[in-house]
């Protein structure tokens, strides 16, 4: 299985292959290794301050009634049956994933290296393993519902790290595609996040924002329940980074359409967009 160039992910330095799946820092003395088919660079202090946030996914989880699920479940991600009781969600996320493949990846050479920044159970990962890419699946989540331990019911091989992105631990310049995987709304300092997700693309690559709640105005995203993103924010972030910026909306079925017309309605502020948003 290919691996990424690894770095530590608390002094930045390229790490010294130490055996057989284990990395050192030869300047920090930091230790990582691959313990039930993750990669853990997750350190103490970066766990610690992800707690909250672990602690409330376990509960909306629960609330959602989410449950392990069979290997073909995973296996055919993002696609559900009509009566799964996401499939709303899933009909969302599974156009969005068709925009990427026909807006990102259409016209590119083949392999090309994939960082998957909130991959939650690693479908984005399977899938485009599957299509001859190299992915990395990278969650602060392990568990085997819809966190990084459900990758094992996958017949593609592709890594799987458990990290925060905002500590990424890996070498600069490798990726062609730095994706966060309806994930980067819940970043503290979207800004700082997308930096550092620069700086470990490679020349001519691209960021992309998968289905994370976009907003026009910060009046109406902060009325939300969650995280938000807006598009003058992420454009700001693009023109620093020398990027330009592109969004693909994802529409949904006529009857998603029509719920979110009369929310909008009822609240009296547009409802969030969700699609791919690309810098390149």
């Amino acid at each position: 299985m290919w691996v990424p160039r690894f770095a530590c992910p608390e002094c930045e330095t390229d790490l010294l292959e130490t055996g057989a799946e284990r990395f050192a820092c030869a300047r920090c003395g930091r230790v990582f290794d691959r313990r039930a088919g993750v990669w853990r660079f997750l350190t103490p202090t970066r766990g610690a301050s992800l707690e909250p946030f672990v602690r409330q996914s376990r509960v909306d989880r629960q609330r959602e009634g989410r449950r392990p699920s069979a290997p073909e479940y995973y296996r055919r991600l993002p696609s559900v049956a009509k009566s799964d009781p996401h499939a709303r969600h899933w009909q969302i996320r599974r156009e969005t994933y068709h925009h990427l493949l026909g807006h990102v990846l259409a016209a590119g050479p083949l392999p090309i290296h994939v960082l998957d920044l909130g991959a939650g159970s690693g479908w984005l990962s399977h899938r485009l393993t599957a299509l001859g890419h190299r992915a990395v699946a990278v969650d602060a989540i392990d568990d085997e519902i819809d966190g990084l331990g459900a990758t094992r019911h996958y017949a593609t091989e592709f890594p799987s790290v458990q990290a925060d992105f905002d500590a990424l631990p890996f070498a600069p310049g490798q990726f062609d595609l730095v994706v966060f995987n309806g994930s980067l709304h819940y970043a503290a300092d979207t800004g700082a996040t997308l930096e550092r997700a620069h700086r470990v693309l490679a020349p001519g690559g691209a960021l992309v924002v998968m289905d994370s709640p976009m907003f026009g105005a910060d009046l109406d995203g902060s009325a939300s329940a969650s995280g938000y993103l807006t598009f003058a924010r992420l454009a700001g972030i693009a023109e620093r980074l020398a990027l330009r910026p592109q969004f693909v909306p994802s529409r949904g079925s006529l009857g998603w359409r029509l719920r979110r017309g009369v929310a909008r309605v009822r609240l009296r502020r547009p409802p969030a967009a969700f699609g791919l948003w690309v810098a390149r």
